[in-house]
């Protein structure tokens, strides 16, 4: 009886989370976009910049010279999603010699996999704290990098971008496979019943290599919460990354084989694949009924469909925006910019 009573607790306890966690805290309005519209950038812009790029533990640090003529690309294609575990990549096309693919200090992880644009690539991350570094085709040829390299732009350090290059990154870039595009990312609650569409589902995800899956139950409670913290960029190599809570009772590891606890925060632990790096889940100390999976460890076809998205959130939101890098702007969705978590 007694457990049966702290079970319902847990999940009425859930249920609030859910329903009113970060409500009290501080919100930009819903017309901020980006840091540096808030302040004064000089229109000029350098030709040439020295940009610093920094794992989440430091080990692996290193200085890049681009161009100002360098193209920023934002891949949508299903396994750079799938490796970042993101909505999409974010890359800056540089030389092929720039990117350090062994460090003296730290383990660079190297991860042979493919992107759905320019084929095979070396995926190169920390092999300590699995910061995302950069993408290298395994074959040099021609193609759309012309012998380059695609730098991961989440772990580039935002106070060494030059504010006028990060504006014309925020604007100017290329895309690639928008046809393959995360539909959770833009989507925003209709604020309608759901009627026509399912309430209940079972996620399915895990990590790029396919070492680890796992299955999430997912009822009315289903949303996103974007993330711009610094390790949540440094980890995924992107924008951002975004978490959808659960029920820790709904949640299992359907595959386990090189799946290990990290603790990344003095507050919170994430699920990552030593084989390929990925980052799966967070889950809290002061937490324990809830898992976070990564929406973008998610396969597509167990999310709800395109069509039947809106219906089925019951809340989006963008958080830790007061942290967000310069070089990104939040789309024009309307949802809540908090700007801390809560």
């Amino acid at each position: 009886m007694l457990a049966s009573a702290l079970h319902l607790l847990g999940h009425v306890l859930i249920s609030t989370t859910f329903a009113f966690t970060m409500i009290t805290n501080e919100e930009f309005s819903l017309s901020f976009r980006s840091r540096l519209n808030a302040v004064s950038v000089s229109s000029h812009v350098l030709e040439k910049a020295t940009i610093k790029v920094r794992c989440q533990c430091g080990n692996n640090a290193f200085a890049v010279e681009v161009e100002r003529s360098s193209p920023v690309v934002r891949c949508h294609c299903v396994r750079c999603r799938k490796f970042h575990t993101s909505a999409f990549a974010s890359y800056l096309k540089v030389s092929r010699d720039a990117i350090p693919c062994d460090s003296t200090s730290a383990p660079v992880q190297k991860y042979l996999d493919s992107c759905n644009e320019i084929g095979p690539v070396e995926r190169l991350s920390c092999g300590w704290c699995n910061s995302v570094l950069a993408s290298v085709p395994a074959i040099e040829t021609g193609g759309p990098l012309g012998g380059g390299a695609l730098l991961a732009l989440g772990c580039v350090e935002d106070a060494s971008i030059p504010p006028g290059l990060a504006k014309e990154w925020a604007h100017k870039f290329e895309e690639w496979k928008k046809e393959e595009s995360a539909k959770w990312w833009e989507a925003a609650p209709s604020g309608r019943p759901i009627r026509g569409c399912r309430a209940e589902r079972t996620l399915r995800g895990g990590c790029a290599c396919g070492a680890c899956t796992f299955e999430a139950w997912s009822g009315s409670e289903f949303q996103t919460q974007h993330c711009y913290c610094n390790l949540c960029r440094r980890l995924s190599g992107s924008v951002a990354q975004t978490w959808i809570p659960v029920y820790k009772d709904g949640f299992r590891w359907t595959k386990e084989d090189k799946l290990r606890v990290v603790r990344t925060t003095k507050h919170g632990q994430r699920h990552m694949c030593t084989g390929c790096g990925g980052v799966m889940t967070i889950v809290y100390d002061d937490q324990p009924y809830t898992v976070w999976p990564c929406a973008g460890a998610i396969e597509d076809d167990s999310m709800p469909k395109a069509e039947d998205m809106s219906r089925s959130l019951c809340r989006a939101i963008h958080i830790c925006c007061s942290m967000m890098q310069p070089w990104y702007e939040l789309p024009e969705d309307g949802l809540p910019r908090l700007k801390y978590a809560g």
